[in-house]
């Protein structure tokens, strides 16, 4: 599909399971380095490892952290460790996602762009931005707007350094295109996660490696190529064989559609 300046890396939300221990922790990284792949988004490590901890194994792999991502209410309550992590790895990316409201009103995602706004300005002295990882329950229309998806609302009303982690599982769960999604928002996306599935005869979804399910990515791999997207991220949380395995066959698959690693 072409050549890019895109970079192509591992969500590492992919290997949960593999990241509660510092010797799984380790281990996990250095297999995603023999890979050939060098960059990590870190997300669902154990929350008990020190920031210091999380940072020399990422170092040790051979290993870049870019961006950090959580839930917007853990990374809220632990706020001075996220940004710890952030500053020992050179990262400058704090991504969250959920919009913590059960409805999702005007009010409610105008009053979380407040929120995302004042801890966008808490990072810019620090020299990080904040993104923000809509879900497809954030890529719905506004419940008394619904012209306007809650998404296109939160970032019209935050400032530009307040960026949009796309993920297009989510966005293409709720419909949307991904090349007029990153043409939108170029310029504003630091990043975008790949993450295929499958649905079998009976109806229920499986996770698959990307390129392996019925996601067809062409258009969201010219639009990052179009765009200047720094990062994509492969993702995949469950399996149906060994994850690294899995992940090997996702970033052989992005390496053959032009993405460096």
């Amino acid at each position: 599909m072409g050549s890019s300046g895109t970079v192509a890396g591992v969500q590492m939300s992919s290997f949960r399971p593999y990241l509660q221990t510092e010797g799984d922790l380790r281990d996990s990284l250095r297999k995603i380095a023999e890979m050939g792949c060098r960059l990590v988004q870190m997300q669902w490590w154990n929350p008990a490892f020190e920031p210091e901890f999380v940072a020399r194994a990422v170092s040790d792999a051979g290993l870049q952290c870019v961006s950090t991502q959580d839930y917007y209410t853990a990374v809220k309550d632990d706020f001075s460790r996220t940004v710890r992590l952030n500053e020992l790895c050179g990262s400058r990316c704090v991504c969250v996602s959920g919009i913590p409201s059960d409805t999702l009103d005007r009010e409610s995602v105008l009053s979380f762009a407040g929120e995302l706004s004042d801890m966008a300005a808490r990072l810019a002295p620090l020299g990080m931005t904040a993104a923000f990882h809509p879900r497809a329950r954030e890529w719905a229309a506004v419940s008394d707007m619904p012209d306007v998806t809650c998404t296109e609302l939160l970032l019209n009303n935050t400032p530009e350094d307040v960026t949009l982690g796309l993920d297009l599982y989510h966005s293409n769960k709720a419909g949307l295109a991904p090349d007029v999604l990153l043409h939108r928002w170029a310029g504003r996306v630091p990043f975008v996660h790949f993450k295929d599935y499958m649905l079998d005869a009976d109806g229920i979804e499986h996770l698959t490696p990307v390129g392996q399910g019925q996601t067809d990515w062409r258009a969201a791999v010219r639009a990052c190529q179009e765009t200047g997207v720094p990062w994509v991220f492969a993702e995949q949380e469950t399996w149906e064989k060994d994850a690294f395995v899995c992940m090997r066959e996702s970033l052989d698959a992005m390496r053959r559609w032009g993405f460096a690693l």
